[in-house]
């Protein structure tokens, strides 16, 4: 490179900056590139060289600044200094029309007036707004939620939601990301919201790469793109690659803000940030149906996912007036798509006790896959839902589930009974204590229901029920140790928790009914072996809620990775665990925001590190997770594996151990990146689709000769 006078070089390095942003405009904005790659990399190439030589013209803004630095030790947490709102649901017409009705009477009610002729909602002239709303419809991304802020035109700070008053700092990750822009068109300062994403195309790329490195893929792309933006180490985030849209203005300081969303929308964009190009002003629900209807069918054509579309009303002075409630705007909706359904057969209905006392009514179901997972229960709430359900044991039913929600019966078909079904009939009496039920009010308004409350104020069924899920084979799986002889300790108040089994002594139980001297001895030695777990059965074992096993085990080998660091110990534990971040959890495949926000919560609740603390105390420890898979078997390890049907020599969980035990890994579905289906008898649909993919089957014979067994 020729030398450069100082006043050259600061030309040279300016001029480089405006060529390159503009190239970068052409080709992730308007997908038009101008030059080649390698002619775009060479322009990049020389301003970062003048810019490493002449540090004090580096603009703000640069395109270098993209790159990604030096990692993170942990994200700073923000508080945002506009308050970050979620949009209402509906999910049909009836329910849009109902939110029409009340923005309509809100309005009338306030008497609004159009301000003037012109803004965008009523070309005739002045009138009652709320006889001539105006609606701009906008395509729901299904991403993760930034702030970002500008001062001069200067992007200053990217903010995550986070929990719509706090979010964490993820500037320098959101400087990788091409669209957005690091100096806007104009020099405002401006705080705007929008939606990074990951492409899907990126998410098979990112995939195959991990499969290929034997770590667990992402889920979706919503997953990925969390974990993408959560990276400490912004070079990592840079190779994801994301994308984003921007679609609000949260403030404009020094100008009059745009009188309509649409013209909000079109000055974003004249700013240089990407909007997303499928936004329509539309005059009636029926045209909002049909922009519904027309992307529910299109959806699967654009490269990004979509759950929705999001419903707003045009007039900025509208929105003002309607503002929000406690968690959403008012002026806004989003309208979801389908649900994923499926049929499925209640096979029994149970009652579970809440820590509140409210008995729910739980339903059995044959196991069935819905909006990507495996589904055998769904709650029924209350009495008053299976009276208007109308559902028996026995029927067979419409399960809804749509992404994160959980999953629900929305219908019975009654065609389909044979005579055989049962009536449900709600118990009288707590099904633990025993004691009487009382029926009292939930919830307000349209969603008031009544509930049955256990009236007993020490009922110990939360207690016991935990720690029955506690000594469960999936959990210490500590023999001798069942159902009764948990409520037997509980009763005699020798233990309340799980930490309290392990410091049971032989005098503890020798006075008890059915405890002589050999039984005592025998137990206390079982828990004695039981010492030593697994953190993935620790973990399910605390019955935290929404982590089943499948769940606890995808953690366990995401755990070093989300810490940054091996966690081997209850001192790592209790140090690492309650730093990771509700974002963080969830770009583990198969975390959605209820089972990450119940991690977070648990691990950042004082009393449960005091609980960790008495494990540590009592002398529990995690197995060291070299010792985990000591039985590596070259043709398991490293292997994916499907199972269906039944096996005759072991269970499927069993099954399921050996493969993990051995190295192996264990998915729900088939694909081409199957490597077994391990079939027994009366094999399902995977069988099907193992043999149109080729995918190699086993049988039982076979899959035990693959295990050396």
């Amino acid at each position: 490179m020729k030398d450069f006078s100082e006043t050259e070089a600061q030309r040279r390095i300016a001029q480089l900056t405006e060529e390159i942003n503009r190239h970068r405009v052409a080709y992730h904005t308007f997908d038009a590139p101008t030059m080649s790659d390698e002619a775009y990399d060479s322009l990049f190439a020389e301003l970062s060289t003048l810019e490493n030589r002449y540090p004090q013209f580096r603009l703000p803004g640069s395109p270098t600044e993209r790159v990604g630095g030096v990692p993170l030790d942990r994200f700073e947490r923000v508080r945002h200094s506009v308050p970050q709102w979620s949009f209402g649901d509906v999910f049909d017409i009836g329910e849009l029309r109902d939110w029409d009705a009340r923005v309509r009477r809100l309005l009338a009610k306030a008497g609004l007036r159009h301000a003037e002729a012109g803004s965008g909602l009523a070309k005739a002239g002045r009138g009652d707004l709320a006889q001539s709303l105006v609606y701009d419809c906008e395509l729901k991304i299904d991403g993760l939620k930034v702030v970002l802020t500008y001062a001069a035109g200067i992007l200053q700070q990217a903010v995550t939601r986070g929990d719509g008053t706090v979010g964490e700092n993820v500037t320098r990750n959101v400087q990788t990301i091409a669209v957005i822009p690091l100096r806007l068109n104009e020099p405002k300062t401006i705080i705007v919201t929008g939606e990074v994403l990951l492409p899907k195309e990126r998410l098979e790329a990112i995939n195959a790469e991990r499969q290929k490195n034997n770590e667990p893929v992402f889920a979706n792309v919503r997953n990925a793109a969390a974990g993408s933006l959560r990276q400490l180490d912004s070079r990592v985030t840079a190779k994801r690659k994301l994308s984003a849209f921007i679609y609000d203005l949260e403030r404009l300081e020094d100008d009059t803000l745009p009188l309509t969303q649409t013209e909000e929308l079109n000055f974003l964009e004249q700013l240089g940030l990407p909007v997303n190009p499928h936004h329509q002003s539309l005059k009636s629900l029926d045209e909002v149906q049909a922009y519904y209807d027309h992307w529910s069918k299109e959806r699967h054509t654009l490269g990004y996912d979509l759950d929705g579309i999001v419903i707003k009303i045009e007039s900025r002075e509208a929105q003002e007036v309607l503002g929000y409630t406690g968690n959403a705007p008012r002026f806004a909706i989003a309208y979801k798509f389908p649900a994923e359904q499926v049929t499925t057969i209640v096979e029994d209905i149970a009652v579970q006790v809440g820590r509140t006392g409210i008995l729910t009514p739980v339903a059995h179901l044959r196991p069935v896959r819905v909006a990507g997972s495996v589904v055998s229960r769904a709650t029924l709430h209350n009495a008053d839902e299976i009276a208007r359900l109308d559902i028996r044991i026995g029927d067979t039913v419409v399960l809804r589930k749509a992404g994160d929600v959980i999953p629900e019966i929305v219908a019975v078909l009654p065609n389909l009974r044979t005579g055989r079904e049962q009536s449900f009939i709600f118990p009288t009496k707590c099904p633990i204590c025993g004691s009487a039920v009382e029926q009292r009010s939930i919830g307000k308004g349209a969603e008031k229901s009544a509930g049955q409350y256990c009236i007993n104020p020490n009922c110990f069924a939360m207690e016991r029920e935990q720690l029955i899920h506690f000594v469960s084979r999936k959990g210490f799986d500590i023999a001798g140790l069942g159902d009764k002889i948990v409520e037997q300790l509980l009763q005699e108040g020798l233990i309340t928790d799980g930490a309290d089994i392990f410091a049971l002594e032989i005098g503890d139980l020798q006075p008890l009914e059915r405890f002589a001297e050999r039984s005592a001895e025998k137990l206390i030695q079982s828990i004695t072996e039981h010492k030593r777990v697994a953190f993935e059965k620790f973990l399910f074992a605390l019955g935290i809620r929404h982590i089943g096993e499948e769940t606890a085990i995808l953690i366990g080998e995401e755990m070093e990775r989300l810490a940054g660091e091996s966690v081997q110990t209850f001192e790592d534990v209790m140090q690492v665990l309650p730093h990771i971040t509700q974002e963080q959890w969830m770009s583990v495949k198969g975390i959605g925001d209820q089972s990450a926000q119940a991690l977070t919560e648990w691990f950042q609740s004082s009393k449960n590190i005091t609980l960790l603390e008495r494990f540590q105390e009592y002398g529990v420890e995690l197995l060291p997770r070299e010792q985990l898979k000591k039985h590596l078997n070259e043709a398991v390890s490293g292997m994916t594996f499907v199972l269906t049907g039944e096996l005759q020599g072991f269970t499927r969980d069993v099954a399921k151990a050996m493969i993990r035990e051995y190295g192996g890994q264990i998915a729900e579905s088939v694909s081409k990146k199957t490597d077994y289906v391990v079939a027994g008898e009366k094999p399902g649909s995977k069988f099907t689709k193992a043999q149109s993919l080729e995918v190699k089957v086993l049988g039982e014979e076979e899959f035990k000769k693959l295990l050396g067994l």
